[in-house]
């Protein structure tokens, strides 16, 4: 229940998405996917929000967080971390055409997005107080990575596949090469339970080859207290 006086602050990331993906279909990269969603976030909630981006917090100066909405009026957090993974694609955008790189390291990328999530709840156990919501949003054209049959593999504990569940602590597979876990050797530990739900961003029209569908995942990572 909301203080006497605080401003009570209702954040739809799905809107966000929907108003975005008709604005856009697809990214140059991660960077101007992050600043394309930043820049939606404002159109919608306006004066009632300040956003940063890269955002490094005083309790942890060498983290930082790719977006975080700052509520007016009751100071609420809300940190979202992004990943825009692709496979090499031209996309034409009905001007130019543009050429998607091949971010090829699946099993690094899936374990990435796990540590976004960690991450989040890091931010929410140092900033309970303030922390109202936070978001792991996961978007790309390799549709693999929605694909259950693969994951019987060196990191099927990191596989974020279509109804999968992650929870706890997560490791590789013994049998997993140095090259493989070059930069990411920590296990993942997350506090709390969540589900990989795959939908669609956006279908483009292609110049050369597939990938001109666009799926995105959303993990939320709530207030325990709310």
């Amino acid at each position: 229940m909301a203080k006497k006086n605080e401003v009570t602050f209702s954040f739809d990331i799905e809107k966000v998405i929907k108003k975005l993906s008709s604005k856009r279909k697809f990214f140059y990269s991660e960077s101007d996917f992050q600043l394309a969603l930043a820049w939606v976030i404002k159109e919608i909630y306006k004066d009632s929000i300040d956003i940063r981006m890269e955002y490094c917090p005083a309790f942890d100066p060498s983290m930082h967080i790719d977006i975080v909405v700052f509520i007016k009026g009751n100071q609420k957090w809300i940190p979202i971390e992004l990943k825009y993974k692709t496979k090499k694609t031209e996309i034409f955008d009905g001007v130019n055409s543009y050429e998607l790189k091949n971010h090829s390291a699946k099993p690094q990328n899936c374990y990435k997005y796990l540590r976004d999530i960690e991450r989040i709840e890091k931010v929410r156990a140092q900033k309970s107080d303030i922390f109202l919501e936070g978001y792991a949003i996961f978007l790309t054209n390799e549709i693999s990575y929605c694909d259950v049959s693969g994951e019987d593999c060196s990191y099927q504990q990191f596989a974020i596949s279509e109804g999968s569940k992650r929870m706890g602590e997560m490791k590789w597979a013994e049998n997993t090469s140095d090259g493989t876990k070059r930069g990411c050797e920590e296990n993942v530990n997350l506090k709390g339970k969540y589900t990989m739900r795959w939908k669609i961003f956006s279908e483009c029209e292609t110049v050369s080859g597939e990938g001109g569908k666009f799926i995105y995942l959303i993990n939320s990572i709530t207030n325990k207290s709310k």
